[in-house]
């Protein structure tokens, strides 16, 4: 599936010219057989008992579908460094240059766009993460936690019972402290991904370090609105955005 990011051009002439060899393939039988009808019966006969193994009738998207194709020893690329680099493999150097759609260089090159577009793409998420996280999603916490901390001091004078404060405030800060960990290891990770030359292994250092360390520091964020007052967070809650009009 073509996310709404990315061109429809480049799967459309792939997948294209992979029906344009099956077709070649049906149409050269066809035009040798004697009997056309009993040769396009052998064929959909042959393609199925060959092919068969991708037919699959249950729910595509769910974890199911992966296990059986692991079964029936089908590929299974579940990111697009790994995926974008068959562009440029002999499978598709032989397929491309069959129909004289791409040429080998032309292949290579689009490889070195799609790996310098996705490492582009992330670097600008990951700046984003960082200085939203920065300058925005700590500076409410601490403010917070500055409030809840006088708050408890203030009902400890009075010989209120704070309890109910303290414990708030304990999760805050220790997803606080997390989060500040979690920034600066996305900030490393960042600027060593930026500092990687090579097209591929940068792209391969964003999938695996860039992508991780983000995800990770978004679930102490994520955790930290559903702690924090409306009021307080410095951004349209998801319940806002959702249900709000």
């Amino acid at each position: 599936m073509v996310p709404s990011s990315i061109s429809i051009s480049g799967p459309n002439t792939v997948l294209n010219t992979a029906v344009t060899e099956a077709l070649d393939e049906i149409a050269t039988r066809l035009e040798k057989a004697s009997d056309v009808n009993k040769e396009a019966a052998a064929i959909i006969k042959d393609l199925y008992s060959k092919h068969s193994r991708v037919v699959f009738n249950g729910n595509n998207y769910s974890k199911e579908l992966v296990d059986e194709a692991k079964k029936r020893g089908l590929p299974n690329i579940s990111n697009m460094v790994d995926a974008i680099k068959t562009m440029a493999n002999d499978s598709a150097i032989k397929l491309f240059g069959k129909y004289k759609v791409l040429s080998e260089t032309e292949l290579h090159s689009r490889y070195e766009v799609y790996l310098e577009s996705y490492s582009k793409h992330i670097n600008i998420e990951a700046q984003t993460s960082i200085q939203m996280v920065r300058k925005q999603y700590l500076p409410a916490v601490m403010n917070y936690a500055g409030e809840l901390a006088a708050i408890i001091r203030e009902l400890k004078a009075a010989a209120g019972n704070s309890s109910v404060q303290k414990e708030k405030l304990g999760e805050i800060s220790t997803l606080l402290v997390s989060a500040n960990k979690k920034l600066a290891a996305l900030d490393a990770a960042t600027s060593k991904a930026q500092e990687t030359s090579d097209a591929e292994a940068k792209a391969k250092t964003y999938r695996d370090k860039v992508v991780p360390a983000m995800n990770a520091l978004r679930s102490d964020i994520d955790a930290l609105e559903w702690l924090l007052p409306d009021t307080e967070w410095p951004v349209p809650t998801y319940a806002e955005m959702l249900f709000k009009f």
